[in-house]
């Protein structure tokens, strides 16, 4: 059987920039990227942000060809919402205390047959009303903040032995080092939480020479003091840098031809777009196979780009950018975010908010933290604070994520 494509009419007169909404990254145990999970704001209209999101073209922007679970109550099991979707592109999240009875049953059967999947969500010690879908499940999923090692084996044990061959752990809101190593020990097969996000600085970790001089050139080109020819001396002596720049501005986005000099091609990119593109080019520069490093390194692009659509009096877009983007390079790049800044000069504004949480640029970082969190009141609360029109924030996230696929997916975005 399979799923219909719908259409909800009373969904077209829906303001779409009210939709909030904000991705998070599942990986699999050998560190591959599984998908990620999709969390909606909560509103009176809440419960068609999913259908939203499907009716906009955001939901398939946002999942990245990758499968996504998606959380729903029971009202929008039994609701139209659902058949909008390709199965096979979703993981029904169900909540530990849905009552199963055989109309929810009936859509779960339903929704397997077509190719989806189902995922029960914050399962305990003591067994959930939702473990009488088990033999229909693919995944369980454990808040492992809340559960202490043995009830979580108990947990293991059900999900792994209670009728259902294929059904896999998610170890949920893993927060340090000390949770995840139980959750391997455990045996889970999947992961996610703000430790992927913030992996243990290492003290003596180095930066890539490509990283080192695409720092240099970034603190020197925020700096009216400098001349383009001094800029042009630093990037002469960096080939891959130099190779990248050209080949930027010869882009069609430029649309400059015959260029006869460095020089020139830093006058038709400019201060601005150049230090942008250097602190992309110091991210990116972290090269690895890793999932979760790749992972990383978008996600720091990511807010930066989010951020600087906040501009507001008081707060330059340029500056919003690079504390997004230097807010995340100490997970990036293993190191402390003081030794980091030691190699670049920022502004006293932007230092001031990495280092300290103060001054006009610390709540930016404050809110990106929350909207990434999920936790859309405080993030709005912040944006408004910040003089942001609230309305627009997943229209912002959405350029984002956008903007950033496409910054990664360029060749000038690599290092080599």
């Amino acid at each position: 059987m399979t799923m219909h494509i719908g259409f909800l009419p009373h969904l077209a007169l829906i303001d779409m920039q009210q939709l909030c909404l904000v991705r998070q990254p599942v990986f699999e145990a050998e560190g591959a990227l599984l998908g990620y999970e999709i969390r909606f704001r909560d509103t009176e209209r809440g419960r068609l942000a999913f259908a939203q999101s499907l009716l906009s073209g955001t939901f398939d922007a946002i999942r990245s060809d990758l499968p996504v679970f998606l959380s729903c109550s029971r009202d929008q099991l039994l609701q139209d919402a659902i058949e909008i979707v390709d199965p096979r592109n979703a993981i029904l999240l169900l909540p530990g205390d849905l009552e199963v009875d055989d109309e929810v049953r009936s859509v779960v059967s339903r929704f397997c047959e077509a190719g989806g999947s189902i995922a029960l969500d914050n399962l305990e010690a003591e067994p959930a009303p939702v473990e009488a879908l088990l033999p229909y499940a693919s995944w369980a999923r454990v808040d492992v903040r809340c559960v202490e090692s043995p009830e979580i084996e108990l947990v293991r044990d059900r999900v792994l032995h209670g009728g259902s061959a294929k059904a896999r752990l998610i170890a949920d809101h893993v927060y340090d080092n000390d949770q995840f190593d139980l959750a391997q020990k455990i045996g889970f097969h999947a992961y996610q939480g703000s430790f992927f996000s913030r992996p243990e600085a290492l003290p003596a970790a180095d930066l890539p020479p490509s990283s080192i001089s695409a720092i240099r050139l970034l603190g020197m080109s925020r700096d009216n003091r400098v001349s383009d020819k001094e800029l042009e001396e630093v990037l002469a002596t960096d080939p891959v840098l130099t190779f990248q720049l050209l080949r930027l501005v010869n882009s069609a986005a430029l649309g400059a031809r015959g260029l006869t000099s460095i020089g020139q091609a830093l006058r038709v990119i400019g201060r601005n777009s150049l230090q942008r593109w250097l602190a992309i080019a110091v991210a990116a520069s972290r090269r690895s196979e890793s999932a979760v490093d790749q992972e990383l390194v978008r996600q720091a692009i990511e807010r930066a780009r989010f951020l600087e659509q906040m501009a507001s009096p008081g707060r330059d877009a340029g500056t919003l950018f690079l504390v997004g983007l230097f807010s995340m390079l100490d997970a990036v790049f293993r190191m402390p975010l003081p030794d980091l800044l030691q190699r670049v000069t920022l502004s006293e504004d932007a230092t001031q908010a990495l280092l300290e949480r103060q001054g006009p640029y610390a709540d930016a970082l404050s809110f990106a933290e929350s909207y990434e969190m999920g936790l859309f009141e405080h993030a709005t609360a912040l944006a408004t604070g910040m003089g942001v029109d609230a309305s627009r924030l997943g229209e912002f996230y959405m350029q984002a994520v956008e903007w950033t696929h496409g910054a990664l997916s360029s060749s000038m975005a690599k290092a080599a």
